[in-house]
């Protein structure tokens, strides 16, 4: 038997993630294929097409012709969902895919059927234009973390990709939550393997943070910048820091990230877990479910930041320091430095390298590059 190999690609600040998993079509052995994701953002002069076209020239070189079996979009950030259609425009073929699992959110008629989410959402949108308004008349857009939240979660950009990944599937698409049961043969083609959904709820309003108006804050005494930093850049982050944008900011990221499909794969006997950007509130709510299960990998979300990987007492329910069996685990990083300020979070590498015997960065690999873990 070969081995089920997770292929976890450098796109800069992003997830892009080829998982090849061995099984039978009937008596014949066939080897079939995850996607999760394809996007990026804030990479630099390197980043999108660049990087897209390199994975996507990967992908095809190692389906050799054969279809993606099932593309997984785990949730609605540009760092999550612009890949394919960026490479697309670029004038590259894309594979084909036969199954798209799209986060319950993403459908088109999804506010409609829930009113609450569809008020929260409308709220989001207004903040983020007023975000947007206060930033460029405040002269905060070049301010590294403004930036990056404008981009990733630009609504207009993000609707375009969603709606081209509503298209991919040449078989059936389906908008996934915890309540959704995938069935062999209708939702996807896999025999030997299992999936368990465990987030998100369909109804997903309860994310949405209260938005509030951006305030003022008071001015005090001109702050002088420390040594060896550049004033200019400086007075800048000081003022972002005044405008009160931040917490409206996390807010509209935050309800996104909780809108993360986490999902586990099993396959003989082990048990894999990808939880896209699912954040604390997230879990929370999968361990009132009773979702949470003892795991071999993880999937660590959100790039590895502090607020994405769950605290001491949901790991150990994931990743318990007395372990079940003898097989060993991992932990994937997909994540870029220097993108976002404490991203990756050396305390929450610790926190993971404390449970797993091996941890993995997609950065120990050139950009447009892969890593790969295996699983006999």
């Amino acid at each position: 038997m070969t081995a089920l190999t997770i292929v976890a690609y450098n796109v800069l600040f992003g997830d892009a993630i080829l998982i090849c998993v061995p099984d039978n079509n009937g008596r014949k052995s066939v080897m079939r294929h995850v996607l999760i994701d394809v996007g990026n953002v804030l990479g630099g002069p390197e980043s999108n097409a660049h990087v897209f076209r390199s994975v996507v020239d990967d992908l095809n070189r190692r389906l050799d012709g054969r279809p993606i079996d099932l593309y997984v979009m785990t949730h609605e950030h540009m760092d999550h969902v612009q890949g394919l259609l960026c490479a697309q425009q670029d004038g590259q073929e894309l594979p084909q895919i036969d199954h798209a699992w799209l986060t319950a959110s993403a459908s088109k008629n999804y506010y409609e059927q829930f009113p609450e989410a569809k008020k929260q959402r409308a709220l989001h949108l207004a903040a983020y234009d007023r975000v947007h308004r206060i930033a460029l008349q405040r002269g905060l857009v070049g301010v590294a973390p403004v930036r990056a939240f404008l981009d990733n979660n630009n609504p207009r950009r993000t609707g375009d990709c969603v709606a081209f990944l509503r298209q991919v599937a040449r078989k059936k698409t389906t908008y996934v939550h915890s309540g959704f049961k995938p069935v062999p043969g209708e939702t996807h083609p896999f025999s030997q393997a299992t999936f368990s959904i465990w987030a998100p709820e369909e109804d997903t309003s309860s994310y949405y943070g209260r938005m509030r108006p951006v305030m003022q804050k008071k001015r005090g005494t001109r702050l002088t910048a420390p040594e060896g930093v550049d004033q200019e850049a400086f007075a800048a982050l000081v003022e972002f820091s005044r405008s009160g944008l931040g917490d409206e900011m996390l807010a509209i990221d935050r309800a996104a990230n909780n809108t993360s499909i986490v999902f586990t794969i099993e396959w003989h006997g082990w048990r894999l877990l990808f939880c896209g950007d699912a954040e604390l509130r997230s879990w929370r709510t999968m361990e009132k479910q009773g979702q949470l299960r003892p795991v071999h990998f993880i999937k660590v979300g959100h790039h590895a930041s502090h607020n994405g990987t769950p605290g001491e007492d949901i790991l150990e329910q994931i990743l318990p320091l007395q372990r079940p069996d003898s097989r060993l685990r991992t932990a994937l990083v997909s994540t870029c430095k220097d993108t976002y300020n404490g991203v990756p979070d050396d305390k929450t590498l610790d926190k993971l390298r404390h449970r797993v015997d091996k941890l993995v960065q997609t950065t120990e690999t050139g950009v447009g590059e892969a890593v790969e873990i295996t699983f006999e």
